[in-house]
């Protein structure tokens, strides 16, 4: 009783973490893809419906995420405008919670006698900083829900439930491209569970289930047919392929500092090589910043100093260095379908990274090191409520999505809608259109806003309506902060 007790006050202690340091994103209103996104999840019958999980009619959209866009962006056609992105973030934060009670369930089934510190390993993936822009920009819901299919599948895996597990990639698939490499990811899952990492074991365990690994392998096989045959257009200038080994290798080192808790906007002050312009983040930032140095320091001198203790000191020293050499396979196997990106990294791929590092560290860090993990721990919640809120003033989701609310709030108490000859966004200061149009995805925004996806609109320096339309047109000042 007083176990069970102990656990319902850890949860609601975690719960009250995750909404104190997210707190930011509990009234983030739709901005940028969200409206393309809602346009693309309209329907004028039953048919259009049938129409998101055809991979032949996703009306110019480059990839192919049925589950998590079109099915979640049509929740939100459901309701008014002025409910639906509150429903729609409802539905995303019930999502990440269940992902951090599946990630509970995964650590006590593998490591029972560990008890509540299991629950308190959770917490770190609830609040971890790398879930900022999932969690503020509801058109990354589709990460949310492929790592929900994914936890999931260990999950049923763990439990025998292994051709479960089959549907589970699927729709994981459904969700985001990037899900392509998670049997990857399972196989060196059951190689964790015999905590045996030799070649001959590797080459045993796959012998011994091949006819259950060749299954993955044909639906992968399936899936890049389907997307090849209907592949329509590149997906734009971001995702701009580089296979070079400086882009892998920058980009893993990115994704490690953002794994330890750095905010994501941190990116935005790294110079050549492993140049980094402090004093200009130590600016941007004020004491947030200070505070976040001190306590990323402490975090990384901490995990070395428990590291070096364990390598040094434990007789297991061995089968140590096989569950970082694990961990580090699992790292890049992970971040491999985005690590070429140079122009496309986001700290929300490490989703199953960070399940990765919750493994190891129960695994070979709580039972040998004493309360050294629990400090670790503590510096981490610290740090993440210091990394989210530099990334709350820092980041372009928090601010385009501020510019869009009180557009749409504009919009309603002028009634621009009335005016359906088409309106026509003007410079108040250079590019302050462009910054506009990104914000409301274009005509996407307004169309939305006023319900009516033939109102013709426009942009200074964007996209120019004639000289002799101009006129006819009702202009609004581009204002951005």
């Amino acid at each position: 009783m007083l176990v069970v007790r102990r656990k319902n006050i850890l949860i609601v202690v975690a719960l009250a973490a995750f909404f104190f340091i997210y707190r930011g994103a509990i009234g983030n209103y739709f901005f940028q893809d969200d409206f393309y996104f809602l346009r693309l999840s309209r329907i004028e019958n039953p048919v259009d419906f049938l129409k998101f999980f055809s991979p032949w009619h996703q009306q110019g959209f480059p990839a192919y995420r049925p589950l998590g866009t079109q099915i979640y962006f049509f929740l939100g056609q459901l309701f008014l405008p002025q409910f639906s992105p509150y429903i729609l973030r409802l539905v995303l934060f019930l999502f990440h919670f269940t992902n951090f009670g599946l990630i509970f369930k995964i650590l006590k089934k593998l490591f029972p006698d560990r008890g509540w510190l299991l629950l308190v390993l959770a917490t770190t993936y609830l609040i971890a900083p790398l879930h900022f822009l999932s969690l503020y920009y509801l058109a990354a819901f589709q990460q949310v829900l492929a790592a929900f299919f994914q936890l999931l599948g260990f999950y049923f895996y763990l439990n025998k439930r292994k051709k479960a597990v089959y549907f589970c990639f699927i729709f994981a698939l459904l969700s985001k491209e990037t899900a392509v490499v998670y049997p990857a990811l399972l196989f060196l899952f059951s190689l964790f569970l015999k905590r045996k990492f030799t070649a001959r074991e590797i080459f045993y365990r796959f012998k011994k289930e091949a006819a259950y690994w060749l299954g993955f392998l044909l639906i992968i096989i399936f899936y890049g047919l389907i997307r090849y045959l209907t592949f329509s257009q590149g997906p734009g200038n971001e995702y701009q392929l580089s296979l070079s080994l400086r882009t892998f290798f920058s980009s893993i080192r990115w994704y490690l500092v953002w794994l330890l808790g750095a905010p994501e906007t941190i990116i935005n002050y790294a110079g050549r090589g492993f140049a980094f312009d402090w004093s200009s983040f130590l600016k941007d930032t004020k004491i947030l910043g200070y505070l976040f140095t001190g306590t990323f320091l402490a975090e990384v001198a901490l995990l070395c100093l428990i590291l070096v203790k364990l390598i040094i000191f434990d007789k297991d020293r061995k089968k140590i260095l096989l569950f970082l050499v694990w961990f580090g396979a699992w790292f890049v196997v992970s971040l491999s379908p985005v690590s070429f990106f140079p122009y496309h990294r986001y700290s929300h791929y490490l989703d199953m990274a960070f399940l990765a590092l919750l493994l190891v560290t129960a695994g070979i860090i709580l039972r040998r090191s004493g309360v050294l993990p629990i400090f670790l721990v503590g510096i981490f919640v610290l740090n993440a409520y210091f990394a989210v809120n530099i990334d709350s003033k820092l980041h372009w989701a928090p601010a385009r999505s501020k510019i869009a609310a009180e557009y749409y709030q504009f919009f309603k108490n002028e009634n621009i809608c009335n005016n359906s000859q088409g309106i026509y966004f003007i410079d108040t200061k250079s590019n302050s259109a462009k910054e506009v149009a990104i914000a409301l995805s274009f005509a996407d925004g307004p169309r939305y806003f006023c319900q009516n996806y033939q109102l013709p609109v426009f942009y200074q320096g964007v996209n120019e309506p004639s000289e002799e339309g101009k006129n006819s047109l009702f202009k609004i000042e581009s204002k951005i902060r």
